[in-house]
């Protein structure tokens, strides 16, 4: 594992001039493709995991105290959205200028976990001058029962009305697990719940002992890599030891997984 010990090198050689020197070790991320069967993946998502983006607004005539839009009543809104799920901004778009059916083609589209109690509010401002002024604020509930329809429409005080594309979780493939590798060892750094690694209950910090049968602490770096590589199709022996000591043998394979928005793979 050379890489791994030349780290480990300059960081010793550097830890004399700068204190608390601290060896990074390379995460090793496993490929996630398309799934082959997108209509039809499996496993399928969790019911509270939604697609979720903006299809399209469509603004009043007038403002909502009656006013036309635009300085001295010339123009049309510059609208922007914003999302919130629970209190937290999930998503904000870019302004669209002059125009009452923005649909903000730029916009995030991702997977979100949402519970029935979860909240989601809408927010459409009009970016006119320089304070905003509202056109819609709006809370939503319950956000997957329309996942059926693949859609909501809702509508706002004032005349607004907003569509949303609510869909099943989209999918990816692959494993789900990320880990890395130290001097003589890889630990697990990431896991995406919604994957084979999460269903087996692989958690990050655990451990790494074998994989396909072999010592990680006997193997190169790349044949690692390649072992994972070249059977996660068929089938993954990984054997795991958790952070209470406990050892384990788990078989992963390539399956449908589900990222959340967090864990910063881009779906579409």
């Amino acid at each position: 594992m050379k890489s791994i010990w030349a780290v480990l090198t300059v960081c010793g050689a550097l830890a004399i001039a700068i204190p608390g020197c601290a060896a990074i070790y390379p995460e090793i991320t496993l490929p996630i493709g398309p799934p082959p069967n997108a209509d039809t993946p499996s496993p399928e998502p969790p019911r509270d995991y939604v697609f979720l983006y903006i299809k399209g607004a469509r603004m009043p005539a007038q403002t909502r105290d009656g006013r036309k839009w635009g300085k001295g009543g010339e123009g049309l809104p510059n609208p922007y959205a914003i999302l919130f799920i629970d209190g937290t901004e999930i998503t904000r778009t870019a302004v669209e200028d002059n125009t009452l059916h923005p649909t903000w083609p730029k916009q995030k589209r991702a997977n979100y976990r949402m519970p029935s109690k979860s909240r989601l509010r809408i927010e459409i401002w009009d970016d006119h001058g320089l304070f905003p002024h509202p056109i819609c604020l709006k809370d939503v509930l319950n956000l997957p029962s329309y996942i059926d329809s693949g859609e909501a429409e809702i509508e706002c005080e004032g005349g607004a009305m907003i569509t949303l594309g609510v869909e099943p979780a989209h999918a990816r493939w692959g494993l789900g697990l990320y880990f890395e590798l130290r001097a003589t060892s890889a630990f697990v750094t990431r896991v995406i719940a919604a994957s084979a690694a999460g269903r087996a209950g692989i958690s990050p910090g655990d451990q790494i002992l074998s994989i396909m049968g072999s010592d990680v602490a006997k193997v190169d770096n790349g044949e690692l890599q390649s072992l994972i590589r070249a059977n996660s199709s068929t089938g993954v022996e990984l054997k795991i030891s958790s952070g209470n000591g406990s050892q384990r043998v788990v078989n992963l394979k390539d399956e449908a997984l589900y990222p959340l928005v967090e864990d910063g793979i881009v779906i579409e």
